[in-house]
């Protein structure tokens, strides 16, 4: 659901850094001994980045390093940028959502509230063959369906001939 009124909302930079304290805590690490991990992915992190990142003092995060921190943690790289809890979120710069309908965006799992039809189309389109398969999304060639809702209101379908 969108949210209208003026409220608090995380925006993704907050979220991972609310995120890493957090998970940094739950491992008991150090600041250094992160930015030792991050190392070890490829990133030249120290104490001093970690502490600048957790304060706020360091304002972004690369998408790089958004991943090697999912890598580090053990967590999919969503549950880094989209709080954990239905939240108010700033999914852009003037458009805040509630943080369950943004992770489900960002999974790819369904459009965003008010997505036109079209774009619907693309979001549905635009995915890796392997997202499809997983979902089952599959019709083999010459077993299509008619989904046209607009000659057939009642949403139902002859089923495809089996081959």
């Amino acid at each position: 659901m969108e949210h209208t009124e003026e409220r608090a909302a995380a925006s993704p930079v907050d979220t991972i850094r609310t995120r890493v304290k957090q998970l940094r805590g739950h491992r008991g690490w150090t600041a250094a001994e992160l930015g030792k991990q991050m190392t070890r992915h490829g990133l030249k992190w120290d104490r001093s980045i970690v502490a600048n990142f957790e304060a706020g003092r360091r304002r972004t995060v690369s998408v790089d390093e958004l991943l090697a921190l999912a890598l580090v943690f053990d967590v999919a790289p969503v549950n880094l940028l989209v709080p954990v809890t239905d939240e108010p979120y700033r999914a852009s710069a003037i458009r805040t959502m509630s943080a369950d309908t943004v992770r489900e965006w960002v999974r790819g799992n369904k459009p965003l509230p008010g997505t036109s039809t079209e774009a619907q189309r693309t979001f549905y389109a635009e995915v890796a063959m392997a997202d499809i398969k997983r979902r089952g999304h599959i019709i083999p060639i010459g077993t299509a369906r008619v989904r046209d809702e607009a000659r057939d209101p009642s949403g139902e379908h002859p089923e495809a001939p089996e081959r």
